[in-house]
């Protein structure tokens, strides 16, 4: 435990370097507290140590994928080995010990342990399904023959087109291809302080990619998923080409999300995902499949609540 302890410790503080001291203090404070304690009184704060570090790795994950600006490609891709490297000790070494130390406690200890395992062991298994599940659809998608390709805004860099939003782009244009008198809606405001709308840099990108510019559509106003989907439903409609095959262009790990969004316009509209590169997936998969808990958050409560009860249930 002192040696799980300190890895995190190492991981938490030092890849990359905190922006915040008084986050860095607090972490460290609190497993120097827990390493002290499990020398002195190892079967109680073995315990609580076991749950602390299950909290920080969601905790730590969920300040990395907070970060929405990153000044450089180089501190991208840190943030993203830092993140995987979190779910790494939480899947190989958080989990094991959680099951091995579940039933060798007194009371309170134990429902900590037990508590912990199934929070985070929920929590983590429906990552692994979701990340099974994105890296499958991303090798079997293939380009898709349609009368309107929208693809979904995914952020700017310093008013440039970052490497996800590429992939979309990329294949709308080989989708294109398949049908050159399509249109392409490019969906995204500005965000972020940038002085440049999404859709402009897209529809940029894709002129000098050989898209003619009088096939491509801007819509400048969203500022999510959600307004990309409703203001092209509203541009469309306008447009009155209701019954024109379209189709949504948008990352892998989005896949879902877009789903379900879709579902709540009552859009039958097909989805065709982009490759997402792999050195970029961790922060991208983690943050969205926090984002489906957070959607539908009454539901996740719901399965923790039961299998908390079948739990204890089952130790009578």
């Amino acid at each position: 435990m002192i040696i799980l302890t300190l890895s995190l410790l190492i991981v938490l503080l030092w890849w990359p370097l905190p922006k915040k001291n008084e986050w860095a203090l607090c972490w460290t404070g609190l497993l120097l507290i827990l390493i002290g304690g499990q020398i002195g009184y190892s079967m109680t704060f073995t315990a609580f140590s076991l749950g602390v570090a299950s909290l920080l790795i969601w905790l730590e994950s969920i300040k990395a994928i907070l970060v929405r600006h990153f000044s450089t490609d180089a501190q991208l891709v840190k943030y993203n080995q830092k993140t995987f490297t979190l779910m790494l000790l939480n899947l190989f070494v958080c989990l094991p010990l959680l099951f091995k130390y579940q039933e060798h406690f007194p009371w309170l200890n134990h429902q900590v342990i037990l508590t912990a395992l199934i929070v985070n062991g929920i929590t983590t298994l429906g990552l692994v399904i979701f990340w099974g599940a994105i890296v499958t659809l991303q090798l079997l998608s293939k380009p898709v023959k349609a009368d309107c390709l929208i693809v979904l805004g995914a952020g700017l860099r310093h008013g440039k087109v970052p490497p996800v939003l590429a992939a979309r782009l990329q294949r709308a244009a080989t989708c294109w291809k398949l049908n050159r008198n399509a249109i392409i809606i490019v969906t995204g405001g500005i965000l972020h302080g940038e002085k440049l709308s999404e859709a402009r840099a897209m529809a940029k990108y894709l002129t000098t990619h050989g898209i003619p510019q009088d096939r491509i559509i801007l819509e400048e106003q969203a500022m999510n998923t959600w307004d990309n989907l409703r203001n092209c439903q509203k541009l469309l409609q306008k447009r009155a080409e209701s019954k024109q095959k379209i189709i949504v262009i948008t990352s892998s790990f989005h896949i879902f999300r877009t789903y379900n969004y879709l579902r709540r316009l009552k859009l039958s509209w097909s989805i065709v995902p982009s490759k997402t590169p792999w050195k970029l997936q961790p922060l991208t998969v983690v943050r969205d499949y926090l984002g489906i808990i957070r959607d539908h958050y009454r539901s996740w409560l719901a399965i923790l609540f039961v299998f908390l009860a079948i739990a204890e249930l089952l130790e009578r």
